[in-house]
């Protein structure tokens, strides 16, 4: 029986490196992809196995190609999974953030997953199966301000995902988007730390472990989203129908969210204090 690979690109992050090891719990052998050698290195130690890593720079056209060319050449009749999760976030308002910020945020977010789906559907589709996944948010649903460009490219992801599970019915091919609210990461603690959206915080912020749980739910399930929480996606979705009217009730909500943004800034630093200590 040949091997199945599965693919996670930011497998030395928080979510990408429980999802690379919830995937090698599975059976797979991983491909590890992240920015650079060192960053690869660390996912490799950590997730275990024959792990295969490699080195690719999303915000590098020529080496978002290299990894594709890998894709559709060396695993393509071995690649059942493919989880495009790399993230990054540059939180400020339109007009102060640097223009280079703008596209690399667009970059790794949304042509980076396209170029790699891309690259990866015709061999699944060849064998009749195989998972294109996706870590989206719920800022890919409700636009946020001070990260307009994180909403955007996630919007733009989770509007390619939609069409090419439309475009991939029928062939046992299978396309989720995974969308939770605020996680406990490091990408959130930056943003809590310098101006993120404070609509993060007006839910309960999930920890690592439950978006795997919900990666395992798009892994073996039917479902094109998968949200966490689902009583979040109920609100973000009703606002997503009516923009303006989201709009307006932005400031009531990051109302709310400054009560939890004030808890959570306390209680990481709490444990970062005692971490040092």
């Amino acid at each position: 029986m040949s091997e199945r690979l599965a693919l996670v690109t930011g497998a030395a992050g928080a979510i990408g490196g429980g999802v690379a090891i919830m995937l090698r719990s599975r059976g797979f052998r991983v491909i590890a992809v992240d920015i650079d050698e060192a960053a690869v290195a660390r996912a490799v130690k950590s997730i275990g196995g024959d792990t295969i890593g490699m080195a690719c720079d999303a915000r590098r056209r020529s080496q978002v190609a290299a990894l594709a060319d890998r894709i559709r050449g060396e695993w393509a009749d071995r690649l059942e999974v493919l989880v495009a999760n790399a993230g990054l976030i540059v939180p400020g308002q339109v007009g102060s953030v640097d223009p280079d910020q703008l596209y690399d945020q667009v970059d790794v977010m949304l042509a980076c997953p396209v170029q790699l789906m891309n690259a990866a559907v015709p061999g699944m589709r060849a064998r009749g199966r195989g998972r294109l996944l996706a870590t989206v948010s719920m800022g890919g649903i409700i636009s946020l301000p001070g990260s307009a460009a994180y909403s955007a490219a996630k919007a733009g992801l989770r509007a390619f995902l939609t069409a090419l599970a439309a475009e991939l019915a029928g062939s046992g091919v299978r396309v989720a988007g995974v969308y939770p609210s605020g996680v406990d990461t490091p990408m959130l603690r930056l943003e809590a730390r310098h101006g993120g959206s404070l609509l993060n915080f007006v839910g309960r912020v999930h920890s690592v472990p439950d978006v795997v749980a919900a990666y395992e739910k798009a892994l073996t399930g039917r479902r094109l989203e998968v949200y966490l929480p689902y009583t979040d996606s109920i609100t973000t979705r009703l606002a997503h129908s009516v923009p303006g009217v989201a709009n307006r009730i932005i400031p009531l909500f990051e109302r709310f969210g400054r009560r939890g943004h004030a808890k959570y800034l306390a209680r990481i630093d709490a444990e970062e204090a005692s971490a040092e200590g």
